[in-house]
């Protein structure tokens, strides 16, 4: 029996294709009991959901609901319920990774991975791009991650120059 870990990246597309599937369940089902529910409530829901529209957004808020319920309940629950309901029991991880994008959004020629860890580094940047990422640094707050990752990527590209 293979017990190895799944991937980063099947942990992932569980997490979003399982709470996916429940959500458009618990919709389906709700656009099914409605017309059955007594009184005005049936009658009111029903029309409701009647429309394709109506029943899209329903769909989107059972989906993004049922996902909100079992992420806060998460630490929780038993690892097998939250296997069931959210598809995995552990979340993915993210490494870092400094990337640059040029304001065209093409990546800035230089990038290389001479990390140990594979995190690309930046090699080199145009006097234009150095000035963007300066202004941008001055424009985030102090505590803001995203400043020091600029910051390192200023650092790698002034070194590398």
């Amino acid at each position: 029996m293979n017990t190895s870990p799944l991937s980063d990246r099947a942990v992932s597309y569980l997490r979003t294709v399982i709470p996916v599937a429940w959500g458009s369940l618990v919709g389906l089902l709700l656009g099914w009991v409605a017309p059955h529910l007594p009184g005005e409530l049936g009658a009111a829901l029903a029309n409701l959901l009647g429309g394709e529209a109506a029943l899209a957004l329903v769909s989107g808020l059972a989906i993004a609901g049922w996902y909100a319920l079992w992420r806060r309940v998460e630490k929780r629950i038993p690892d097998c319920l939250t296997r069931i309901v959210l598809g995995s029991a552990a979340a993915p991880s993210y490494s870092p990774v400094v990337a640059v994008l040029s304001a065209s959004g093409v990546p800035v020629p230089g990038l290389a991975s001479d990390q140990p860890d594979g995190t690309p580094v930046v090699a080199r940047l145009t006097d234009h791009e150095r000035v963007a990422l300066a202004n941008a640094h001055d424009l985030l707050p102090a505590d803001d991650p995203g400043r020091d990752a600029i910051t390192t990527v200023l650092d790698q590209a002034r070194t590398r120059q």
